[in-house]
C-alpha cells in the first residue's frame, strides 16, 4: 500500500482494524452460543465470521492488484536515460579516415562510416559479408531488429550501430581485405 495516497492507507488501515474487531465479536458471540447450547446460532455466527474473512481477503488482493498494476505503470513510464548534466560518459568525438588520399570527415561517426563504406564501393564491401553486432554490415533488405541503426544509400542497407572502435577495427579489416591503403584517426571533440 505504498503507493496509495495516505489518506486512503489510512482509511484502509482503520476498515481492517474494523473487521478484525468485528470477527472477534462474533468469536466472542459464537462462544457463548455454544455454551448455551444453541447450535444453529453457532451456524450462523461462524457463517457471517467466515464472510467477513472473504470480505477482507477481497479488499486485500484488490488493494494489492492496484499496487501490482500502478507499479507496472510507472515501471514502463521510467526511463534508463541519465540527465545531461549527469553523463557518466563522454559524448563520441569524430573520425577522419583517409582512404587512397582522399580524406573524409563528417560530422558524425556513423556519417564518416558510411562515407568511408562509399569509397571502398559498396558492392566490393558487401561481397566481404562483414556483420555488425550479429547483423549484415551491408545488405539489400533491412533488418527486423528494432534496435540497430541502419542507413539507406545507393539501394543497400548500411548497419551504421557503430562507436569509434568497432568503427576503426571495421574499416581497417574492409581495407585489408581489398588491398587499399587506410588511415582511421579519432578526433575528440
Amino acid at each position: 500500500m505504498k503507493r496509495l495516497p495516505e489518506a486512503v492507507t489510512t482509511k484502509f488501515t482503520e476498515l481492517f482494524a474494523a473487521l478484525h474487531s468485528a470477527t472477534d465479536d462474533l468469536k466472542t458471540a459464537g462462544a457463548d452460543a455454544c455454551m448455551i447450547g444453541d447450535f444453529s446460532q453457532v451456524a450462523d455466527i461462524t457463517d457471517s465470521g467466515r464472510k467477513l474473512q472473504a470480505l477482507e481477503s477481497s479488499i486485500k488482493a484488490a488493494v494489492s492488484d492496484f499496487d501490482a498494476k500502478y507499479t507496472a505503470r510507472t515501471a514502463v513510464k521510467t526511463g534508463f536515460h541519465k540527465k545531461d548534466k549527469h553523463r557518466t560518459r563522454r559524448q563520441g568525438g569524430r573520425l577522419r579516415v583517409t582512404v587512397a588520399g582522399k580524406v573524409i570527415e563528417q560530422p558524425t561517426i556513423a556519417e564518416t562510416f558510411v562515407e568511408t563504406l562509399k569509397a571502398f564501393g559498396l558492392e566490393r564491401v558487401a561481397k566481404l559479408n562483414k556483420t555488425v553486432t550479429s547483423i549484415p554490415l551491408i545488405a539489400r533488405t533491412p533488418t527486423n531488429g528494432d534496435y540497430q541503426a541502419q542507413r539507406r544509400c545507393d539501394g543497400w542497407f548500411i548497419t551504421t550501430h557503430v562507436n569509434k572502435v568497432s568503427a576503426t577495427t571495421v574499416l581497417e579489416e574492409i581495407a585489408k581485405a581489398l588491398n587499399m591503403p587506410v588511415k582511421v584517426e579519432c578526433i575528440e571533440r
